[in-house]
């Protein structure tokens, strides 16, 4: 680099507990980074810089990723760090030929291109993409599977991936830090406030004597251990745990399986598949599914290639009401021509609708395998944050983890409506009893239906 460039670079000082990163970064030691940090310990200030150098090292694409596209303009593009410098002032403006305010687009002129992008539309902002170096800041708020879907491509190109967060619960971000501890191609770095002292310890004494405790903890000493703040079912999946009901729940052929569906259009289309036990007081969630822009007839196949034996389908009011795909034909009636037949949930309010989610918790029972995407959901599903009034406020944020609390809603709402499971059995008695009368009891030689003359 020459002088002029090296000294706009140079805007950026590290922090000493910074220099590690930088260093295994830049020299290639590893190229997956996973990075814990406290609160204000400059995560994103830090990659931001590292991103610019590596734009400037080599032509090449690299994405900056905040959970949404708002969060990525506030964080990074409108953002001013602590100095007073504009996180737009690191980049050289000798090196860059344009950038685009809408896309948050950053073009170099030897061709490389930085971007800053939400995690909620990763699977289209990504597709047909060739990152180089993707930055996943805030990874606790981002759709669980986003980094599997950057995996491959960073695999094919030799590429490095920076994971990026604070603890929010043991969701994802605990799953991947457990993970790459037993993983070689992994640098882990965590940085406590108490260790790292980049706060007074009088300022952080003050913080912990005013904030819940737990919350204290997992805001600047990196704990897991306490549920997200602001979660809506936090609390109750920690009493799941703690009472062996999040774990290993098998299917039984035995007990027909019911759907719960969040429908989307532009976005996550999720089912939940569970059984009813007895009376209702068991609810056994044993599968669950989501996925993004496809039609009607994907979600189909894939109850298809599932080896349970359905009983009703629920889904939401609106499904008579919006359209699938096109056209005039509703959702609804899409569906039937396809086999199913959903069941209307009754419409309530949404927060009402998650007090009645409560009121069922303790009846769970979730497999933690294949429902891992729901529980991440779960203890990701949060309060709003009002910043002028230093609040929660009674309503969700709108995130990747609302069409699965969403659908789970929908489950409790419609739960009346699901009788005990028959067995394959028991159905087919029903099914003759209905058709025959009661003869359907009886030995098929004794029955006197034309259908079985054969026996006459």
């Amino acid at each position: 680099m020459s002088v002029e460039v090296q000294v706009a670079l140079d805007k950026f000082s590290l922090r000493w507990y910074q220099e590690e990163i930088w260093d295994t970064i830049e020299q290639q030691k590893s190229k997956r980074i996973l990075y814990i940090a406290s609160r204000r310990a400059g995560k994103d200030i830090l990659f931001w810089n590292l991103a610019i150098r590596q734009c400037i090292k080599r032509v090449c694409l690299v994405f900056y990723v905040l959970p949404t596209y708002g969060q990525g303009r506030k964080a990074i593009f409108d953002a001013i760090a602590i100095d007073g410098t504009k996180f737009l002032d690191y980049l050289p403006s000798m090196l860059v030929e344009s950038v685009n305010q809408s896309e948050m687009k950053i073009r170099f002129k030897n061709g490389s291109i930085l971007q800053i992008i939400g995690g909620d539309t990763y699977d289209s902002s990504l597709v047909g993409t060739n990152p180089y170096a993707v930055i996943l800041s805030e990874y606790s708020l981002m759709p669980p599977d986003i980094f599997s879907f950057i995996r491959p491509i960073l695999a094919a190109n030799g590429g490095w991936c920076a994971i990026v967060g604070t603890p929010r619960g043991k969701n994802h971000l605990f799953s991947l830090y457990k993970i790459s501890q037993e993983l070689p191609e992994w640098t882990i770095f965590v940085h406590k406030a108490s260790e790292i002292g980049h706060i007074p310890t009088e300022v952080l004494s003050q913080e912990r004597s005013q904030m819940d405790e737990g919350l204290y903890l997992q805001e600047y000493e990196c704990s897991f251990d306490r549920g997200i703040s602001g979660s809506f079912y936090g609390t109750h999946l920690d009493a799941l745990k703690l009472r062996g009901q999040i774990g290993h729940v098998p299917w039984e052929p035995g007990l027909l399986v019911y759907t719960a569906w969040d429908i989307g259009v532009n976005d996550a289309t999720t089912i939940i598949f569970f059984n009813v036990v007895g009376d209702g007081s068991v609810i056994r969630i044993i599968d669950c599914y989501s996925n993004n822009n496809l039609g009607l007839d994907h979600y189909v196949k894939i109850l298809q290639e599932k080896p349970y034996a359905y009983s009703k389908h629920f889904a939401p009011h609106d499904i008579k009401v919006r359209e699938w795909g096109g056209g005039a034909v509703t959702r609804y009636e899409k569906a039937r021509q396809l086999g199913i037949n959903f069941s209307l949930v009754d419409q309530i309010g949404i927060i009402d609708g998650i007090e009645n989610v409560w009121t069922h918790f303790n009846k769970f029972w979730i497999d933690a395998e294949k429902c891992r995407s729901l529980i991440d959901a779960l203890e990701n599903y949060r309060k709003e944050w009002d910043e002028a009034k230093q609040m929660y406020l009674p309503k969700p944020v709108k995130s990747w983890a609302s069409h699965f609390a969403d659908c789970l809603r929908y489950l409790c709402v419609a739960i009346h409506k699901a009788k005990r499971g028959m067995s394959p059995e028991d159905f087919d008695r029903k099914k003759a009893q209905a058709l025959y009368g009661n003869q359907g009891d009886l030995p098929r030689f004794f029955r006197d239906d034309s259908r079985y003359d054969r026996y006459k």
